[in-house]
């Protein structure tokens, strides 16, 4: 009997199989995912942030990024190009893409980059600014020069604040006069000067006005005296505190040094505001005021006078040329003042001196003074005084403290200071007028009050001075260095008439600086309330 084909069919096709299947067999093998993660580069391009002039390139040191931006840019809105190793960039639950996204570094920003296999890295990206350039002052005299303290030089002035560090004005030009200004500070080699504008003109965010001056500063080798003493006049709440900004100045497209640009002292609505006497004001309530005074040694105005009994000597300045009746007023109410002062009965609130002097402004004043050690703050110079209509003598403002804060050593042997360093008493047991002040219980107790108020605000003047003393690290530098190299030929390692203490460095000044105002406001602090 036969075999039928088709199961002969059926038998060959099992065996091919049962062949097919006693071959070997490839494995199948999945492709193993990537751990690979970096952040390669990290960049600011002026193409994606309009605000920059040139590439920042950020550098890596382990997974932090660094990345330092002019000071005038803002560091809120900035687009990153940036190149990686991975599937992704994320910051936080945002997708990042290079030359796109944009973030605010104001903090430091984290980057997260994925690998193929979900494995992360984190990149932390730290944006700080550069220091600001201190605004330029240029004044153009046309290479005339500046020769004495009455002649105004016709001059060009430009102001560029090109990181609009103090204020939003950019720049500035305009026309007026430039003489010589100060006593003894216009016999030093760095000249201060006076300018007077053709047309008022806010610079740099201070008032509008006509009026300026430019400080030299040149005994302080810090730069920073006036600027820290008009801060503590600002704490504790003078009447007017003038504004000043350090510059680098030129003359004629010649660096002269770091200066202080500074509102002169007048009366006007943005300076000292305060009615004055008009030439028909000569009786009744009209000529009692008011009036702008300076005491000051040089004695040196046209209309002036010595009190009768400490022969303080006070000046006019405003009006400058009083009539004879504001005249006798204004030296018979002083007069009155100091008699009532050193009476027996001067501690009477109703017939002593405080029916002449106003307390208030006296006590701001002397915590300016006392906690400056201002060797010409004892009543002595450059102290300005008001007498406003119906009013009493006030103390409405500070000024000239080149030589405070322990940079003076005849502070010692000619004004009789126990030291020049930031121990001991000065203006309570040297100046005239607040050695009687300070045997009232009355001014005394306000004085407590006043320093415990303000005294938290003092404390943080040494980082006011440290903050200056940063954004000045550039200028100061050229102010000290040969004019061979570009620099003002200033020497802070030569000694001038104030002080033979030479310290070396600008560092080394500074530090002193700071070191004065901490252990003052210290040792003020635990004398004053202990009175």
């Amino acid at each position: 009997m036969g075999i039928h084909p088709s199961f002969l069919f059926l038998l060959l096709t099992l065996f091919s199989v049962l062949i097919a299947c006693s071959e070997p067999v490839e494995p199948i093998i999945e492709e193993e995912l990537s751990s690979e993660r970096a952040l390669r580069t990290l960049t600011f391009l002026p193409e994606f942030n309009k605000e920059l002039d040139a590439p920042i390139k950020a550098r890596l040191s382990g997974t932090t990024f660094t990345a330092v931006i002019p000071y005038a840019v803002s560091p809120s809105k900035l687009v990153a190009t940036f190149t990686y190793i991975g599937v992704s960039v994320k910051i936080g639950n945002i997708d990042q893409t290079s030359n796109v996204t944009q973030n605010d570094f104001s903090e430091p920003v984290v980057y997260t980059v994925f690998a193929e296999d979900g494995s992360k890295t984190d990149y932390t990206v730290v944006i700080t600014k550069e220091r600001p350039r201190l605004p330029r002052m240029n004044i153009d005299t046309s290479g005339l020069p500046i020769l004495d303290k009455k002649n105004y030089v016709r001059s060009t002035f430009t102001i560029e604040d090109i990181d609009s560090y103090y204020s939003d004005q950019v720049s500035f030009t305009g026309t007026g006069g430039t003489r010589g200004r100060g006593n003894s500070t216009w016999n030093m080699d760095k000249k201060p000067y006076r300018i007077k504008l053709d047309e008022k003109a806010t610079l740099l965010g201070m008032s509008n006005d006509k009026d300026w001056a430019l400080l030299a500063n040149h005994t302080d080798k810090t730069l920073l005296r006036n600027i820290t003493a008009f801060e503590l006049s600002r704490i504790v709440g003078m009447k007017w505190t003038p504004g000043s900004l350090s510059i680098d100045l030129y003359m004629n497209d010649q660096y002269q040094g770091v200066y202080a640009l500074t509102e002169h002292v007048k009366v006007s609505k943005e300076r000292l505001n305060m009615d004055l006497v008009k030439k028909s004001d000569n009786e009744g309530e009209a000529v009692t005021g008011g009036y702008l005074l300076e005491l000051d040694f040089h004695y040196d105005e046209d209309y002036k006078f010595r009190t009768n009994l400490k022969a303080l000597p006070i000046m006019f300045k405003d009006p400058d040329k009083p009539t004879a009746a504001q005249f006798e007023y204004v030296k018979t109410f002083f007069n009155k003042a100091e008699q009532a002062l050193y009476s027996a009965n001067f501690k009477d609130p109703e017939t002593g001196y405080r029916k002449f002097i106003d307390v208030e402004s006296f006590i701001n004043y002397y915590i300016v003074q006392e906690v400056s050690k201002n060797v010409d703050g004892n009543m002595r110079g450059s102290c300005y005084l008001a007498l406003p209509r119906n009013g009493k003598i006030e103390q409405p403002l500070v000024w000239d403290f080149d030589i405070a804060f322990g940079n003076a050593d005849h502070i010692t042997w000619e004004q009789g200071a126990s030291s020049a360093g930031p121990d001991g008493w000065y203006i309570k047991e040297c100046s005239p007028w607040f050695d009687q002040f300070f045997k009232d219980p009355y001014f005394v107790n306000e004085l407590k009050k006043r320093w415990n108020e303000v005294k938290p605000e003092l404390d943080k003047v040494p980082d006011f001075i440290k903050e200056q003393a940063w954004v000045l690290m550039d200028s100061q530098a050229k102010n000290f260095s040969p004019k061979s190299q570009g620099g003002a030929g200033w020497d802070i390692t030569k000694p001038e008439w104030n002080t033979k203490i030479v310290r070396l460095s600008y560092k080394a000044e500074v530090d002193y600086l700071i070191y004065f105002v901490e252990q003052r406001l210290q040792w003020l602090h635990t004398r004053i309330n202990a009175l």
